[in-house]
């Protein structure tokens, strides 16, 4: 991503949130939903800049086998993390702290589930190392 691609993308949410903070005055609604679609333009910019980064990343694992299974796991975590993190502070914005906690909840939850292959195998390995 370019210093001029951050550039824009922070002129962008300033004015966003210049603007919601003048419609919310008036209609909170109307607000959330500004704010929202300007972070939903603002990930989508970044991921669109982020997916030759990622391919990058993934064809320096190698091949194949545990070592790329592991890439792919932090990967998928992160995007996880960035999507739950975003929707959690959305939630706050709109006053809702309670919904914020349950999707970041849902969020390390769904770490955890895309994490667990690799969990079990670190879980084999170490048996393997007690056994010997």
């Amino acid at each position: 991503m370019s210093a001029g691609a951050v550039l824009a993308i922070g002129v962008c949410a300033l004015c966003a949130a210049v603007f919601g903070a003048l419609v919310k005055k008036s209609n909170k609604e109307y607000a959330l939903l500004l704010t929202a679609a300007a972070a939903a333009a603002i990930l989508a910019a970044a991921l669109g800049d982020a997916a030759p980064l990622i391919e990058e990343i993934l064809s320096l694992s190698g091949g194949g086998g545990v070592q790329s299974q592991c890439l792919a796991i932090v990967v998928k975590a992160a995007g996880l993390a960035v999507i739950g993190q975003l929707a959690a502070q959305l939630c706050r914005d709109a006053g809702e702290a309670t919904l914020a906690y349950g999707v970041e909840l849902a969020a390390k939850v769904a770490i955890l589930t895309v994490a667990m292959p690799l969990i079990s195998q670190l879980f084999e390995f170490m048996g393997e190392i007690l056994k010997l």
